[in-house]
């Protein structure tokens, strides 16, 4: 059985466990639509110290996700780089709750599972949009050495910038990604399996606009970035012509539906709240539509005209 859900329980069956996920009680499993299977008692739950992931995930065959309220940063390192598991963290009272939060959270990830050749072939189709894109994020992110795409997708951004480690939570999308030579690491944006100050370079390619909660998903690239590291958000900016064709398809389509698309003022306040500091910001797509855009596109400081715009943050 695949695609199995295990939730750290506490004693009354109920409750989410409050301790590590390790030494939780019991696990109450699901499956991926949220249906309960069964509940199964843990052995290691008297060993206050245990903290094997391996154990853990022989005992729960054929489960892909853990949630819990608690896990232990290497621990979810392992459980994520090594083991293939994703891992949600939470703040909430009962399992249900939990499972419920999950499948909110799933929403567009299903959408990218069921669409992804038709994802692939936006970027065949629209190549000027693309190569636009693509050559302005060349030219403004930051040096790094170690950097990492949160919604690495199928690898489209991260490959050509030489980004080599992605998150994604997308299993169909992020086997491209890895065909393409990225490490990617199942897990969530607004959850990050990493501790704390790895990276040089968070890269958000329009991912924002899809993820459950946006400032917990700044709030989590703030935590894994090193001092002084750059995060770089890129999104369509909903208060330009290209911005208000995609609203449009907002309300037609599957695609779209669940997303959020932001102004780039909404963007900048975001991420001061969240400690960064704004350094530039950068735009390109002039144009009414992306069908007029025919050829690669120049790019420009600022905002209020491109259609793509990234703004790039500091931590502080």
């Amino acid at each position: 059985m695949q695609g199995l859900i295990a939730v750290a329980t506490d004693r009354d069956g109920r409750s989410l466990w409050s301790g590590h996920f390790g030494v939780s009680p019991i696990y109450t499993i699901f499956d991926k639509d949220g249906k309960l299977l069964k509940q199964i008692e843990n052995p290691y739950s008297k060993d206050k110290h245990h903290d094997n992931p391996s154990l853990v995930v022989e005992l729960l065959k054929g489960v892909e996700l853990f949630i819990a309220k608690n896990m232990g940063k290497k621990s979810r390192e392992k459980l994520t780089g090594e083991l293939g598991i994703k891992s949600l963290i939470v703040e909430l009272k009962e399992i249900y709750e939990a499972i419920d939060y999950f499948l909110t959270l799933r929403k567009n990830i299903d959408v990218f599972e069921k669409n992804r050749e038709r994802y692939e072939k936006w970027f065949e189709n629209y190549k000027a949009v693309y190569e636009s894109e693509l050559n302005m994020l060349k030219s403004v992110l930051p040096p790094f050495d170690r950097a990492l795409e949160i919604g690495v997708g199928s690898g489209r951004f991260a490959y050509p910038l030489g980004i080599k480690e992605g998150v994604e939570p997308s299993e169909k999308m992020a086997e491209i990604a890895r065909a393409r030579g990225i490490k990617v690491y199942p897990g969530f944006a607004e959850n990050l399996p990493f501790r704390d100050e790895q990276f040089d370079l968070v890269l958000i390619a329009v991912t924002i606009c899809f993820v459950n909660d946006p400032e917990k998903t700044l709030e989590e690239a703030y935590r894994v970035l090193k001092r002084e590291g750059k995060v770089a958000v890129a999104i369509v900016d909903r208060e330009t012509p290209i911005g208000l064709e995609y609203l449009k398809k907002k309300e037609r389509g599957e695609f779209y539906r669940n997303v959020n698309f932001f102004s780039t003022e909404e963007l900048h306040s975001m991420l001061k709240s969240k400690s960064f500091d704004v350094k530039e910001t950068y735009q390109t797509l002039f144009a009414n539509s992306i069908d007029d855009i025919k050829e690669p596109q120049d790019f420009s400081k600022g905002y209020g005209e491109g259609g793509f715009v990234v703004v790039i943050g500091e931590k502080r």
